[in-house]
Formats: structure tokens, C-alpha cells, sequence
């Protein structure tokens, strides 16, 4: 199996702005990416180039679509680019918190496990969620938007209160 490359940051940038990728799309990709290398400084288990990556080209399906069925949109404009598949997969699970087969077919996507499960899935969805728009926002505004969105025992807010757990569990070995 060939394996493809991961694109710099740089490169990440010219493929963003090849697919018209809006500029405000971009700022919030890079504050994702901001936070994302904050954790992978962290993190010694973890592939910064491959969550670099991700963390820059996560909402590149916004250039054709602003519902959940942007990351979709990604996994095809990314496989086009003929990226590493490794990349592709953490776009395609960065929505929300995960999305369980059941959840995807019922939100009409294509019927999958949406679930981040590596280090670099999990750290890049979760940053992606620490972001508001294009400013960094702290755990409990994120959770009390998830909470009023989605209610108190969801799935998402369980998955939100999961990413952190995790990811702090991951740093606190590397101390």
C-alpha cells in the first residue's frame, strides 16, 4: 500500500485557498490548529505533523458545504489531493464529539463509525471544539452552548466531557 504524504502547514494553506476556502474558515482553522499544537507539545506518543495537518484542513468540505456534511465533503476534496489516509480519517470524524453508525444514518450521512478514536483523531476533534467561531473559548462555555444545544445527557456533551478526559489523561503521563 502506498503510503501519501502529509502537507506542511504551508502546504496546508495552498490547498486551502486552491478550494476557495472562505477566510474566516481559514482563521478558525488556524486557531484549531493553535490549540491543537499546544496539546501535541504534551503529547510524546503523538503525530504533530499528522495533527498539524488535520487540525489546518479539518473544515476544508466548507467550500462546499456549512452543515455536518462538511466533513464528508472534506474526505472527498482530500482524497482528490491524494493525501495520507491517516488525515483523511481524522477529517471525516471531527464532527461534533463522534457520531455512532445509528446517529450518522439517522443525520442522513453515509452510514459509519464517526467516533475520533486514535490520540490524533481524538486531539484534533477536541480542539476543534474549543473553538468559537475564530476565538479559543474555555471548556465550560463550550459546555454550556453543547448543554443548551443539545441537552445535558447527550451524546455530545458525554463525548465533549470524553475528549477532555482523555487528552488530560495522555498529558498527565508525560509529565
Amino acid at each position: 500500500m502506498k503510503t501519501h504524504k502529509i502537507p506542511t502547514k504551508e502546504k496546508c494553506l495552498i490547498i486551502l485557498k486552491k478550494h476557495n476556502i472562505p477566510s474566516q474558515v481559514i482563521d478558525h482553522c488556524l486557531i484549531v490548529t493553535k490549540i491543537a499544537e499546544r496539546f501535541c507539545a504534551q503529547i510524546d506518543e503523538i503525530n504533530t505533523e499528522l495533527v498539524i495537518a488535520a487540525a489546518m484542513l479539518h473544515d476544508i468540505g466548507r467550500s462546499k458545504d456549512h452543515s455536518i456534511f462538511h466533513a464528508i465533503e472534506g474526505v472527498k476534496i482530500l482524497e482528490s489531493e491524494k493525501l495520507d489516509q491517516r488525515l483523511i480519517l481524522i477529517v471525516k470524524k471531527h464532527i461534533g464529539t463522534g457520531i455512532t453508525e445509528t446517529e450518522a444514518t439517522k443525520l442522513g450521512l453515509p452510514p459509519d463509525d464517526y467516533i475520533p478514536k486514535t490520540i490524533e483523531e481524538i486531539v484534533v476533534s477536541y480542539s476543534d471544539n474549543l473553538v468559537c467561531g475564530i476565538r479559543e473559548c474555555t471548556f465550560d462555555e463550550v459546555l454550556k452552548n453543547f448543554i443548551s444545544k443539545f441537552g445535558e445527557d447527550s451524546y455530545v456533551v458525554r463525548g465533549f466531557f470524553r475528549q477532555k478526559k482523555f487528552v488530560e489523561k495522555i498529558m498527565m503521563k508525560n509529565i
